[in-house]
């Protein structure tokens, strides 16, 4: 689908380029070599994931969450991240903030620790929660820059899953699961699996179907945690570029064995990302 950047460009001829990684698919799942964690995981090289965002909140009782949830950007103007972000389905919960003027996005960001003169700071303009949000079903919401995105990457959209075995998950969540949040960007090689494996390991507790994508290696050495939600699941395309596949949801906790995670599929939702966004 053409997809405009707002100044002509289509901008499916210029998305997922990463000038630090490029793999190309299909690749092997047998290597364990290949798979690092984000809980405890391999930090990421500078600029590999250039669409990567980093979400502050300022909270009117907390005060500033210097990084609240992960996104990911998708056009010069919008980012994408999960709805349990941004607003929890219990009312009573403390972060229900489906307010634009408490979030800022960070672009260019890779170490939180550092002022690196890559960053951007950018005020959220507009959120679009999906609605038919509830218990991390449609957990997707989109939010409007405030001004255009520039010095920064956009990940491609479409890509198919067919011949794709291992993908890769980026954030700054935790490493440890009571450990504090990952000063650089981090990231894991994860293989995906048959969303039966999650359905069966989920039970009832969250109904998973055709808008979910299960990944992640089973024996606790992969896995995301508090921090990463929101955050890409991207996959390389056969030409080298990459594109995104799913936002990291939710999972048993961080990296629990027999657990893999589970993310929002992203080719399921592109109806109403495209709608949208062209509005």
């Amino acid at each position: 689908m053409y997809f405009s950047d707002g100044r002509g460009m289509n901008i499916s001829e210029t998305c997922g380029i990463s000038s630090l990684v490029n793999f190309r698919q299909p690749r092997s799942s047998n290597n364990s070599v290949l798979y690092g964690r984000i809980v405890n995981g391999k930090k990421s090289e500078k600029g590999a994931w250039p669409w990567q965002v980093s979400l502050q909140v300022l909270h009117p009782r907390i005060g500033l969450i210097t990084h609240w949830c992960g996104a990911v950007l998708i056009h010069p103007f919008w980012i994408i991240t999960a709805a349990h972000c941004i607003h929890k389905y219990n009312s009573v919960d403390i972060f229900n903030l489906p307010l634009p003027a408490l979030w800022t996005a960070v672009l260019g960001e890779w170490d939180r620790g550092v002022e690196e003169k890559t960053e951007s700071r950018v005020p959220i303009e507009e959120i679009k929660v999906h609605r038919g949000f509830n218990n991390y079903q449609n957990d997707i919401a989109l939010m409007r820059l405030s001004r255009v995105a520039r010095g920064v990457g956009v990940v491609c959209l479409e890509g198919g899953l067919e011949s794709v075995r291992v993908c890769t998950a980026t954030g700054w969540g935790r490493t440890l699961e009571a450990g504090p949040m990952a000063p650089t960007l981090r990231q894991a090689r994860i293989p995906l699996h048959d969303n039966q494996l999650c359905k069966n390991k989920y039970g009832p507790s969250v109904h998973i179907h055709e808008g979910h994508i299960c990944a992640g290696k089973l024996d606790g050495s992969t896995g995301a945690c508090v921090g990463d939600s929101g955050g890409p699941l991207q996959c390389s395309r056969r030409d080298g570029r990459w594109f995104l596949a799913g936002i990291t949801s939710f999972g048993s906790g961080c990296a629990k064995i027999g657990y893999p995670d589970v993310y929002t599929r992203l080719s399921y939702y592109l109806p109403w990302i495209y709608e949208e966004i062209n509005k």
